[in-house]
């Protein structure tokens, strides 16, 4: 196993921080589905009977049986079958967790592969769809169930079927992605959700609600979602032309409340570059919660599950910071450019960003303006700096190191595991680790030695144990979608959450340890 050098980062990467090298026409994902640790359901097996006793028992059963066949499938039973449409079996822990109750974490984390089980892999991104899974269908009781998602990659066959039942549901579904929207189960996704926003020639939807077909067709089609209903699968050129169709008028999501949209670069800065790279999930109820608000490092994809370390934190029944997202969210479908401000909601221990802050330099980075309330004298001793970050370079980056680097050398204990670092960055934050001012570690592994990193650390996290904003023994953490770049700051659609709670803090220094364990001390003998 060929240990990694710090190198500069490849554009290959930027599909490798979200997944595999990634074909962008499609062809390489359409056929890298990921696979869960599943089991098949079995039946016991049945008992000899004799021929009147089983006359008897089936005099007495069938009835039942008519009944729970010809009854409303639950929740339960449309995953379960919505996992056999997609090609695949449900996975024992969203069976479990209805079965016992469902109930959601304050965070949760995966572990990658080769370490983690497949169970372990997928479980932050097995999170999310069970939240789609327990959205309850629209009635009297809940007029506007709403699911809303933004995220750079979204390929995974499993995540693309839940929410096409969410729909059939009745379930508002707003998706927003930045790109690789060609594959295959993007395009399901597009299809079922956008086939009744884009008119034909004749003025008429392509498809009904949530891509019920308006009538038969005999070639193109591919199962939708659980019912077993097919949908027309879009062409290339025509889910490119829809993703731009869903602006700031709901009649242009169709019947069914929904849409996919594609921003050109980032959708709060149309037209001047970054990128659509948040990543955040919203349910306006599931299961016993409602105001759901789930910021998080991870995509809906195979890469965010095997291929590097994520995390994500869950904020349940928090409807003022629910209610905000959602209407950052409606903000980037309509495209309204970010001003040189930025966005943010204070919510009791809850303070939420967005980005872009257009234009912004080093006097309105908030990372920066952050560590400048940490004080290195605490009621627990030195306070303690705990990073874990992925991409990590240029201007922006190095004034970070810099404040860091102060903050150690005036007492702070900074530790630090890298995933992405430029050349630079690396060479200044190993030297300091040489030095003995900072503990720092690579989370990079090669290990079919091909000179590319198949696995590191995704998360975009900072901890801070001790003295902050004049709390002596202050528990926070800083964590989202936002990298420490120029770019995250100025230029693309990120969103990054502060949660000032011992117990989110307890939960992330364990996974920030976990990481290490996994992880090289630097510098190498």
């Amino acid at each position: 196993m060929r240990p990694s050098r710090p190198r500069p980062f490849r554009s290959a990467d930027r599909h490798l921080c979200c997944g595999t090298r990634w074909n962008l026409l499609g062809s390489a994902t359409s056929r890298a589905r990921s696979r869960l640790d599943l089991f098949p359901m079995r039946r016991p097996a049945r008992r000899s009977l004799r021929p009147a006793i089983a006359l008897l028992v089936l005099a007495v059963v069938a009835p039942a049986l008519v009944g729970l066949t010809t009854a409303t499938p639950s929740a339960s039973a449309s995953a379960t079958t919505g996992a056999v449409a997609s090609g695949t079996t449900q996975a024992p822990v969203v069976v479990a967790a209805r079965r016992s109750g469902f109930s959601l974490p304050d965070s949760v984390f995966n572990v990658p592969r080769p370490w983690g089980t497949k169970s372990e892999q997928s479980r932050l991104v097995r999170t999310v769809e069970s939240a789609i899974n327990k959205v309850p269908k629209k009635s009297r009781k809940n007029p506007d169930p709403t699911i809303a998602i933004s995220g750079y990659l979204l390929d995974r066959a499993i995540s693309v079927t839940a929410l096409i039942d969410a729909c059939r549901r009745g379930v508002g579904i707003r998706v927003l992605l930045d790109e690789d929207i060609i594959n295959k189960n993007s395009r399901r996704l597009i299809s079922a959700l956008n086939g009744d926003n884009v008119r034909g020639k004749n003025g008429t939807p392509k498809t009904g609600k949530c891509g019920r077909p308006l009538k038969k067709r005999s070639s193109g089609r591919v199962m939708a979602g659980s019912s077993g209903e097919e949908l027309q699968l879009m062409g290339r050129e025509a889910a490119r032309s829809s993703l731009d169709q869903p602006l700031e008028a709901s009649k242009t999501w169709g019947r069914d409340r929904s849409y996919v949209k594609q921003c050109s670069g980032a959708c709060r800065n149309a037209g001047d570059g970054g990128n659509m790279h948040t990543k955040m999930y919203l349910f306006s109820r599931t299961g016993k919660y409602r105001n759901v608000t789930m910021i998080s490092s991870s995509n809906l994809n195979r890469g965010g599950m095997k291929a590097g370390w994520n995390d994500m934190v869950i904020l349940k029944d928090r409807p003022k910071t629910y209610k905000y997202h959602l209407k950052v969210h409606r903000a980037m479908t309509k495209e309204v450019r970010a001003d040189k401000d930025g966005l943010s909601k204070k919510d009791g221990p809850y303070l939420s960003r967005f980005f872009p802050i257009r234009k912004a330099g080093k006097a309105k980075d908030p990372v920066l303006a952050d560590l400048n309330k940490v004080k290195c004298n605490s009621g627990f001793g030195k306070t303690q700096i705990n990073i874990s970050m992925f991409y990590w370079a240029k201007k922006r980056g190095n004034w970070i190191a810099d404040k860091l680097l102060s903050l150690a050398r005036q007492g702070c204990k900074v530790s630090i595991i890298y995933g992405a670092p430029s050349r630079q960055i690396a060479g200044r934050l190993r030297e300091a680790a040489g030095r003995n001012l900072i503990n720092l570690f690579d989370s990079r592994w090669d290990h079919n030695e091909d000179g590319y990193n198949e696995v590191r650390t995704h998360g975009k996290y900072m901890l801070i144990k001790g003295n902050y904003r004049g709390d002596n023994k202050a528990k926070v953490v800083m964590t989202g979608s936002a990298n420490w770049v120029g770019g995250s700051l100025r230029l693309s659609d990120e969103s990054t959450i502060n949660v000032d709670r011992a117990k989110v803090y307890n939960a992330y220094i364990k996974n920030w340890n976990v990481v290490r364990n996994h992880s090289r001390r630097l510098p190498y003998n």
